[in-house]
C-alpha cells in the first residue's frame, strides 16, 4: 500500500535575496518535510508555463515508479528515455534550512526570470514559483486566477513591479 503524501497547497509572494535566496512558504515547507526525511526540494523548469516546478525528493521517487520502463533504451521511439531524460536530468536539488530558506538555482532562476520577488503557488504533488512580471504577463486564461491572487499579494506588499 502506497504511503499518503501531503499535497503543496496554499500560495504567498516572497522575496528574494540578491544571492537567490527565498522561504519557501510555510504550508508548502510543512508539506515537503512531511513528505520526504531530507530537506531538499528538486527544481526545474515547468513543463507547460513559464515558471519553476518544485517538489521534494518523495515525490521523485514515485514519478520515476510513473515513468513506463523499456527494456532497453536503444528499442522503441525513445519517448521513455527522453521522459527520464527531463524527469531528472534537467533539474537540480537544493537544500533548505529550518525555516524553509533555500538558494534558488541559478540556472533556473535566470531561465524563470525570478528577480526581487517569487510567486509561489500549491499544485498537489509539487509546487511552482513564478516571476511574478511573468506571471502578470501571462495571457493564458488557465492561469487568471493565480494572476489575480498574485496581483492582489502585490498590492498588499505595496510592491510596484
Amino acid at each position: 500500500m502506497q504511503q499518503e503524501r501531503d499535497l503543496y497547497e496554499g500560495f504567498a509572494l516572497q522575496a528574494v535575496d540578491e544571492k537567490g535566496r527565498v522561504a519557501i512558504p510555510a504550508d508548502l515547507r510543512s508539506a515537503a518535510e512531511r513528505n520526504s526525511d531530507v530537506r531538499q526540494i528538486v527544481v526545474g523548469k515547468h513543463p507547460f508555463d513559464a515558471c519553476l516546478s518544485a517538489h521534494d525528493l518523495g515525490w521523485s521517487r514515485e514519478k520515476f515508479s510513473r515513468v513506463d520502463r523499456e527494456e532497453s533504451p536503444f528499442e522503441g521511439d525513445g519517448s521513455t528515455v527522453r521522459a527520464k531524460r527531463k524527469a531528472f536530468g534537467a533539474v537540480e536539488r537544493a537544500q533548505f534550512d529550518a525555516n524553509g530558506r533555500f538558494v534558488i538555482p541559478p540556472f533556473f532562476r535566470k531561465k524563470a526570470k525570478v528577480g526581487r520577488w517569487a510567486f509561489f503557488s500549491g499544485a498537489g504533488e509539487t509546487f511552482d514559483i513564478w516571476a511574478p512580471e511573468v506571471l502578470m504577463a501571462d495571457t493564458d486564461p488557465e492561469n487568471e486566477e493565480i494572476r489575480e491572487i498574485c496581483e492582489f499579494l502585490l498590492e498588499q506588499k505595496g510592491v510596484t513591479l
